[in-house]
C-alpha cells in the first residue's frame, strides 16, 4: 500500500457531538456519537454523483431508536493492499469507515473464518477473513466510533446453505466433541479481540445455517435429532461468546429471508430447546428471497412466534452492469457490458448481479434503485410488530475490483467445492464478484445510495412516488383455461424512484373474449395504469398438469402434492426440492436438484387421472449445468398412461443440459394417444455426480385435438 500524508480537520459539529463521548441509552444497542477527527487524504476522485438529488422517502412507522444501520465490510484490507482508495463525496481520500460513519452507518460486521490459507499458507480470499485480519478491521470501526458485528462461519472459507464445511484442524474430532470446539473457539477468538481493545457488540453464531453447520447437514427425514444437535451446536457457540462479554447480543442467521414456514419451523425448533440467542437474523436478495411482502409476512410471523428482534442480516442491490479490466499497463477500465477489449487487458470483475435480474428483484440499476431497495427494505422492518425490527446490514459496500480482491483464489476454490487442497492445481483464482453492488463506484468515491443511511429517519426529497412509464409495451402469456385462468389483472411500471411495481390492467372487452377460447390470440389491447398502453399475445390452453410451475408448493423448500418426490439417494439429504431464487424461467419458483459432496439420484411425478380422450403433447423446460463439465449420468423425461411402460425422452445430452447461459431447453415428447378417462404418470428421474446441477420449470400435457 501507497504511502500517505494525512491532514486531520475537526469540525465544528462534530465538537458539539462529542463533548461528553459518552453512549446513548437503548433498549438493546448503544451506539457512541460521533468523536473521531477526519482523516483527509492527498488523493482526490472527481468523479459526478447526485449526492443533493437522491430521494429517500421516511419510513411509514419510525424506526426505533437503537436501530443498526450495518455494513459488511470485510473485504476492505485485501481491497486497500492491493491498491483500493476510498473517497468521500467531496472527492477526498478518507479513512473508509469515518466515510460510511459520517453518512448514518453506526455498525459494521465482519466474517471471520477459522483457517482461511492452505497447508501451503496460500490465502483463500475473499477478504483473508481470520482473527488477526478482522482485529485491525475491528479497531479502524471503533475509532470510527462504530459497533462491530463477528460473523462466525466455524469453517475455514465460505459457509452457506449449499455448504458448511467442516474446518480442516476439526476434522479429527468426533461429532459429539465439535460443540466443546465451537464453545472454545468462541470463546478465546473474542478474548483476543477483548485482549487488542476491542470490545465486540454482537456475534453471529454461524452464517446462513439454513442446512446444517460446522460440517453437519440437518436430516430432514429426522428433523428431531438433528435440531437437538443443532441446538446443542448453537448453545455451544453462545456460551462461549457470553463467558468472555455477558452484554454481547448474539445472532442465529438464515438465507432465504421471504420464506415464512422456513424460519417459524427452525426457529421455533431452537425455542423448543432452549437455545438462548438475543436475535434472528436473515438474507434478503431482492432478485433471491422473494417479495417484500413475502419479507413482511416472514418477519412478523417469526418475531411474533419466538418474541425475538430480527435483523436483514445481508442485503445489496446493482448501481451498473459495467465490468472492470486491467490493462497491460496496469491501468483499470471501465466497459459497458457487451463491449470488447484490447489485446491483454484481464477482466477483474465477474458480476453475479445483473440489469437481467431488475424485473425479478423490482428495482432498475443504478444509485437511486438502491437508495429506495434500503428504504423498501428499512420499510418493512419499520412495520415489524412491537419495533421488533431491529437492524439492516448491506452486505460488501466497498469490494472494489482491484487485483487480488477475488472471492476465491485456487486453493480457496479447492477447500470449498471438495473440502480439501487436493484439487487446488484444477482453478485458477477467481474474480471480484461484488463490485456492481457496492456503495462506492469501481474508483472507489461514494456512491449517492450511501446517503440513505442518514436519510431514512426523516427522508430527503421526499414526494409520492410515481409512475412514469411502462415496464413493457407488450407481453406474452400463457393462460390454462382447465385452471380458469384469463389476462393478468396486473403488469409493470416503471417509477421515479428506479422502482419497478405492479399497477392495474384494464382490457378491451373483445381481449377479455378472445382469451375464452384455445388458441394463440395476438394484438390484445389494454391500459396500465390509467396512462400507458400494452399488447398481449395469449397462448390459451387446456394444460392438465395441475401447478405446472411449482407456485402453490408452499412457503418452505419441500416438493409437495400434487407432485411427489418418489425417492431421492443419499437418503434424507436435501438434493431434489423447490427454489425460488433468479434461476426461475417464470413466476417465482423452479424445481432444483443439486448435492455439492455426494453422487446423487432421485424421482419427482405427478399423477393425473381421468382424462379426455387424445392425443396430447408433453412438454417442460430444463437448465443445466453442462454435462461435459459434470455429468448427469441419468436425466428422464417420461409419462406413463394407465401404469404401462414409461415412455421417455432423454434429457442427458449436450442438447438440454447446456450449462446457466445457454438459459432454458424446452423438452417435449410428442403423439401421445391417450384413451378416455385414463390414468398418467408424468415426471422427471435422474442421477448425476457430486457438484452437478439443473432447474426445471413450466410443465405442460395438453389435449391437441
Amino acid at each position: 500500500m501507497m504511502n500517505k500524508r494525512y491532514i486531520f480537520l475537526l469540525a465544528l459539529p462534530m465538537m458539539l457531538t462529542s463533548i461528553s463521548g459518552c453512549k446513548k441509552s437503548s433498549d438493546f444497542f448503544t451506539y457512541e456519537k460521533i468523536s473521531f477527527v477526519d482523516k483527509i487524504g492527498d488523493r482526490t476522485n472527481s468523479e459526478a454523483h447526485d449526492y443533493d438529488g437522491i430521494k429517500v422517502n421516511k419510513t411509514e412507522v419510525d424506526l426505533r431508536k437503537d436501530f443498526a444501520f450495518g455494513v459488511d465490510a470485510s473485504m476492505v484490507k485485501v481491497v486497500e493492499e492491493n491498491g483500493g482508495v476510498y473517497y468521500n463525496d467531496k472527492g477526498q481520500e478518507q479513512e473508509v469507515f469515518q466515510i460510511l460513519r459520517r453518512n448514518g452507518v453506526n455498525f459494521v460486521r465482519f466474517r471471520l473464518w477459522n483457517n482461511p490459507y492452505n497447508k501451503f499458507k496460500d490465502p483463500y480470499g475473499g477478504g483473508n477473513n481470520d482473527v488477526n485480519t478482522d482485529i485491525e478491521l475491528a479497531k479502524r470501526a471503533k475509532e470510527a466510533n462504530m459497533n462491530v458485528m463477528i460473523d462466525f462461519h466455524y469453517s475455514d472459507f465460505w459457509a452457506d446453505p449449499d455448504r458448511q464445511n467442516i474446518p480442516r484442524d476439526w476434522g479429527k474430532y468426533l461429532q459429539d466433541e465439535i460443540p466443546a470446539q465451537i464453545e472454545a473457539f468462541t470463546k478465546e477468538t473474542l478474548q483476543q479481540f477483548k485482549s487488542a481493545g476491542v470490545t465486540v457488540d454482537a456475534v453471529q453464531i454461524g452464517n446462513e445455517t439454513n442446512n446444517g453447520l460446522c460440517g453437519y447437514a440437518i436430516n430432514w427425514n429426522d428433523t428431531e435429532t438433528s435440531f437437538d444437535y443443532m441446538a446443542k451446536m448453537f448453545s455451544a457457540g453462545i456460551k462461549g461468546a457470553k463467558a468472555v462479554n455477558k452484554k454481547v447480543k448474539t445472532m442465529i442467521h438464515l438465507a432465504n429471508g421471504g420464506n415464512t414456514a422456513e424460519f417459524e419451523n427452525y426457529f421455533t425448533a431452537l425455542d423448543k430447546r432452549k437455545v438462548a440467542y438475543d436475535m434472528i437474523g436473515a438474507s434478503f436478495y431482492p432478485h433471491l428471497s422473494g417479495s417484500l411482502e413475502d419479507l413482511q409476512t416472514n418477519l412478523n410471523n417469526v418475531s411474533q412466534k419466538t418474541g425475538k428482534p430480527v435483523i436483514i442480516a445481508e442485503t445489496s442491490w446493482g448501481f451498473t452492469d459495467d465490468y472492470v479490466v486491467k490493462t497491460s499497463t496496469g491501468e483499470y477500465k471501465t466497459y459497458q457490458a457487451g463491449q470488447g477489449m484490447n489485446p491483454g487487458d484481464v477482466i477483474m470483475t465477474a458480476n453475479s448481479y445483473s440489469s437481467d435480474d431488475e424485473d425479478i428483484g423490482g428495482y432498475l440499476t443504478g444509485e437511486q434503485a438502491q437508495a429506495t431497495m434500503l428504504r423498501d427494505v428499512c420499510n418493512v422492518l419499520s412495520k415489524v410488530p412491537k419495533q421488533r425490527g431491529l437492524g439492516i446490514f448491506y452486505w460488501e459496500p466497498g469490494w472494489l475490483p482491484v487485483d487480488k480482491a477475488c472471492w476465491a483464489t485456487a486453493a480457496g476454490q479447492s477447500y470449498q467445492y471438495v473440502g480439501n487442497d487436493s484439487k487446488r492445481t484444477a482453478y485458477e483464482d477467481g474474480l471480484a464478484t461484488w463490485s456492481n453492488q457496492g456503495l462506492f463506484s469501481y474508483t472507489g468515491k461514494m456512491l449517492s445510495s450511501l446517503k440513505t443511511f442518514s436519510y431514512i429517519r426523516e427522508g430527503h426529497n421526499q414526494t409520492e412516488e410515481k409512475s412514469i412509464s411502462g415496464r413493457n409495451s407488450s407481453i406474452e402469456v400463457t393462460i390454462n383455461l382447465a385452471a380458469n385462468e384469463t389476462l393478468p389483472k396486473t403488469a409493470k411500471v416503471v417509477t421515479d424512484f428506479e422502482a419497478i411495481r405492479d399497477a392495474g390492467v384494464v382490457w378491451e372487452e373483445a381481449a377479455i373474449n378472445a382469451v375464452k377460447s384455445k388458441g394463440v390470440h395476438s394484438g390484445l389491447k389494454g391500459v396500465v395504469d390509467g396512462k400507458y398502453p400494452i399488447t398481449a399475445t395469449a397462448n390459451c390452453i387446456e394444460n392438465f398438469i395441475v401447478d405446472p410451475g411449482f407456485e402453490n408448493q408452499g412457503e418452505d423448500d419441500f416438493i409437495k402434492d400434487p407432485w411427489k418426490l418418489e425417492y431421492v439417494t443419499p437418503n434424507g439429504e436435501k438434493v431434489a426440492k423447490l427454489d425460488r431464487k433468479k434461476d426461475i424461467r417464470s413466476g417465482k419458483t423452479d424445481l432444483n436438484w443439486y448435492h455439492s459432496t455426494k453422487d446423487f439420484s432421485f424421482k419427482v411425478s405427478q399423477t393425473i387421472n381421468n382424462l379426455p380422450a387424445g392425443t396430447y403433447t408433453l412438454r417442460t423446460y430444463i437448465m443445466g449445468i453442462k454435462i461435459t463439465e459434470i455429468a448427469h449420468t441419468k436425466l428422464d423425461l417420461f409419462i406413463s398412461i394407465n401404469g404401462g411402460e414409461p415412455i421417455v425422452l432423454s434429457l442427458a445430452t449436450a442438447d438440454y443440459l447446456a450449462g446457466w447461459s445457454a438459459g432454458y431447453k424446452e423438452c417435449v415428447i410428442s403423439d401421445l394417444a391417450i384413451p378416455q378417462g385414463a390414468q398418467v404418470k408424468v415426471g422427471l428421474e435422474g442421477a448425476a455426480k457430486a457438484g452437478a446441477w439443473a432447474h426445471n420449470d413450466d410443465w405442460e400435457l395438453v389435449n391437441n385435438n
